[in-house]
């Protein structure tokens, strides 16, 4: 009887475990990703530099900074954004690739980038 509830204690745990490492956190994002930006404003190739608290930039091409902003962790697994320039959506993690759309306003453009190791 002490096997089996000892087992049952294992495999519960190592559920748990699995759940929470696969919840997203800032450290996830940390550093830089490298991709484009289509649609309205500024369009053409750019650089996301996250920092360990969700907070980043937004660099052009050029090196200027287009605009900073933070993203926010939902429940572990949604990402939304909220930039200075007023700009707010959600944010998609698909492998290595972000996808970025400015849904919540006006949903007019989209931000492609994947980690750059």
């Amino acid at each position: 009887m002490k096997k089996i509830i000892f087992i049952i204690l294992i495999s519960t745990f190592s559920l748990i475990s699995s759940v929470i490492s696969d919840e997203l956190n800032c450290e996830f994002f940390s550093g830089a990703w490298e991709g484009n930006k289509k649609g309205a404003g500024y369009k053409g190739d750019l650089k996301i530099v996250f920092d360990d608290n969700c907070n980043y930039d937004i660099f052009k091409d050029d090196g200027k900074i287009l605009t900073p902003g933070k993203i926010k962790i939902k429940k572990g697994t949604k990402v939304t954004y909220k930039n200075k320039a007023g700009s707010r959506g959600k944010v998609t993690l698909e492998d290595v690739t972000l996808t970025w759309k400015n849904t919540y306003t006006g949903n007019n453009y989209k931000i492609i980038v994947k980690r750059n190791n």
